[in-house]
């Protein structure tokens, strides 16, 4: 259902550059609303996934395995990557007018503001605001904390806490990269790199770091913010385009 969804996205958003970005918001909003409803009334479903990964005696042991602490690094390090490259790619647009035939300003510029307004401040902001207490932290796992739903406001953690997941909005966001690819392309690129970033995001759950609703949600409003600000870049796509190619 996640992958679907994401196909319409992409599928609207790889398009030429206009106001139809709109059409998808309608679906996002819908799949946010129906996925946090979901989990707040099924709360135990948040309980009975972490608990498939945890010993009592070890804990949660995958936490230590080489293989998947470096798959972990990975998609910390990816977000860098991409970061850095756009603003290469923004200078250059600067320099050669030819760039901007397959990495135009504004797709750069939209890929670059929704990996610091999504994975940067907007996980920090509802991380601060919800604080809920990662699993590994909990009474239930040989913790302190208490267990609470997604989206309840609660003093169980402090800082650098569990909803929402940051890994899985920053895997997430990998995905905004079909922008720059055609429309027939999207659907094979969603389909790997999908799984892939699936991967990544549930890695955190394997962990004790996160809950399954903190990396579910995650992606569901990642893709509000998505849509939200492809709509504005796509506007405005020739102002910006001409403010930072070389004419």
């Amino acid at each position: 259902m996640q992958l679907t969804n994401l196909n319409n996205l992409g599928k609207t958003i790889s398009k030429l550059p206009d106001a139809k970005a709109n059409d998808s918001l309608p679906h996002a909003l819908i799949l946010l609303g129906f996925v946090s409803i979901f989990f707040a009334s099924v709360p135990e479903l948040d309980l009975m996934t972490s608990r498939l990964f945890w010993d009592p005696i070890n804990g949660f042991e995958h936490a230590d395995n080489r293989f998947l602490v470096g798959f972990r690094d990975i998609n910390r390090y990816l977000p860098w990557v991409v970061i850095g490259a756009a603003v290469a790619l923004l200078i250059a647009n600067a320099i050669h007018s030819r760039v901007a035939r397959h990495a135009p300003p504004h797709k750069l510029l939209f890929v670059i503001l929704f990996f610091a307004a999504g994975p940067g401040l907007g996980v920090h902001v509802v991380k601060t605001i919800v604080g809920r207490a990662r699993p590994r932290a909990l009474e239930e796992f040989g913790g302190k904390a208490m267990f609470t739903p997604p989206w309840d406001l609660s003093d169980q953690c402090i800082r650098n806490c569990s909803f929402i997941s940051g890994e899985a909005a920053s895997a997430f966001a990998l995905l905004t990269l079909i922008v720059f690819l055609k429309l027939k392309h999207v659907p094979v690129y969603l389909g790997m790199m999908g799984i892939v970033c699936a991967a990544f995001s549930f890695n955190r759950v394997v962990f004790g770091a996160h809950f399954l609703s903190d990396v579910v949600i995650a992606w569901s409003l990642m893709w509000v913010l998505a849509v939200l600000l492809w709509r504005g870049f796509s506007l405005h796509a020739a102002q910006i385009d001409a403010v930072f190619s070389k004419r």
